[in-house]
């Protein structure tokens, strides 16, 4: 792969300065859509009332889940009773959540287990992108013959360099097939992020160690993982806003960020999207207008010859998403069967090590909802037959928790995630 692995030194535009984002007062509702018009209205309101943030879109039959800020409580709440549909109250105290979600396990504990386990990485604890770049240079000076280090092309909006994981084995193939895992593609989901560096580094400690399953999936694959897609918003959202989603793209003085699962060049700009640029689901200009989509278009074009498995990982609902994403129906590809053949067995993999039940289809099936533009969708119209899915890890999709997951969990879902990937290295026909 014609990279130069090399750290470079990237300048971080000035941006201006903000003050962190409380969370008193909002409520978490849940909110129940009988039909096509419920869903209408509640998708115009949205429009309306921008500061209003799905967790859980709406769709027919099912609950949404809406972040409602104080100053649209009443005002929301007055508006659905009149529509007659009705919602519940999941969470009053949005900033408890926010406050556990940041709690860290203090050091001296964290260097005892990582003395007990052999780790380098503090899986215990969320991080920011710095401290995560830290964390990979350090694995790949323990583990130099299995991880190594490039950037990706494009720097993001904010200068910052996009890191990229590649592990391999010590196979005597020249060529293998490539898996790509791009994670963290929404800012929020620290889940992502964390439990993808849990598997980076058990993957490295494993197969140093002789230990079979990692041999097997580093020599049978080279991996090429992107742990922090959206870097931007990810340190966004650890320094001002929480639930910080997209990327940060100055748009106006009113709004900046595109949601980059929406601008990839597959049937862009027509299902689950927004043209308004302070929707969270606001698609850009055209597709591939964004440094992180371009990066990982990019990095798949590179690898072309070699790809076998695009995967994405998301949280949360406990799913396993598979293609199309885009369709308000359900339609699947040419590859459909031994996709699933495959997938099904990851859903097995993920609900059995811990007993969390993870679901299985596409997003229509699932979610009675469409989403074009994404990554998974791209990937697998660019090279049909490969394996390409996208998870949505912990907690349940009725969880008040949401995007809030405890750090106490990273190891859990480290632990799932990993499980999944094992079956799909072994099942995957290459």
């Amino acid at each position: 792969m014609a990279r130069v692995f090399v750290l470079v030194l990237a300048v971080v535009l000035c941006v201006k300065s903000e003050e962190k984002v409380r969370f008193e007062g909002y409520q978490l509702l849940s909110v129940y859509s009988r039909g096509y018009d419920d869903i209408q209205y509640l998708r115009e309101i949205s429009e309306f009332f921008v500061d209003l943030d799905y967790w859980r879109e709406p769709r027919t039959n099912q609950n949404a889940t809406v972040l409602v800020p104080p100053t649209l409580v009443d005002m929301f709440t007055s508006r659905l009773a009149s529509q007659g549909i009705t919602f519940a109250t999941l969470e009053t105290d949005i900033q408890r959540l926010v406050d556990a979600g940041n709690e860290r396990t203090p050091d001296e504990v964290v260097d005892k287990r990582r003395q007990e386990s052999g780790r380098v990485m503090d899986h215990n604890n969320y991080h920011t992108y710095n401290r995560i770049t830290q964390y990979l240079s350090q694995l790949r000076d323990t583990y130099p013959s299995i991880v190594h280090l490039a950037n990706l092309n494009y720097v993001t909006h904010e200068g910052r360099i996009v890191n990229l994981v590649k592990l391999t084995g010590s196979s005597s193939v020249n060529k293998k097939p490539s898996v790509i895992i791009e994670a963290g593609i929404h800012a929020r989901e620290w889940v992502s992020p964390a439990s993808v560096l849990w598997v980076i580094e058990t993957l490295a400690k494993n197969y140093q160690a002789n230990d079979a399953t990692a041999r097997q999936m580093l020599d049978k694959f080279d991996w090429y993982i992107v742990p922090v897609t959206n870097p931007d918003g990810y340190d966004y959202s650890h320094t001002t806003n929480r639930m910080w989603r997209k990327n940060k793209r100055y748009i106006s003085s009113r709004c900046s960020g595109i949601d980059v699962n929406r601008n990839f060049d597959i049937v862009w700009g027509t299902t689950g999207i927004s043209r308004t640029c302070t929707s969270d689901i606001f698609c850009g200009d055209g597709p591939f207008s964004e440094p992180e989509s371009a990066n990982l278009r990019d990095l798949f074009n590179e690898l072309y010859d070699s790809v076998k498995v695009y995967l994405s990982v998301h949280s949360y609902s406990q799913y396993l998403l598979v293609p199309w994403c885009y369709t308000e129906y359900v339609s699947r590809p040419s590859n459909a069967g031994e996709l699933d053949r495959v997938t099904l067995q990851m859903v097995h993999a993920l609900s059995n090590k811990h007993g969390l039940q993870h679901q299985h289809g596409t997003a229509w099936q699932l979610l009675n909802y469409a989403a074009s533009g994404s990554s998974i969708d791209w990937a697998l119209a660019r090279k049909p037959n490969i394996y390409a899915a996208a998870y949505e890890l912990r907690p349940a999709a009725s969880s008040s928790t949401g995007f809030l997951l405890p750090a106490s969990q990273i190891v859990a879902t480290g632990e799932e995630l990993f499980e999944s990937l094992k079956v799909m290295s072994r099942e995957t026909v290459v």
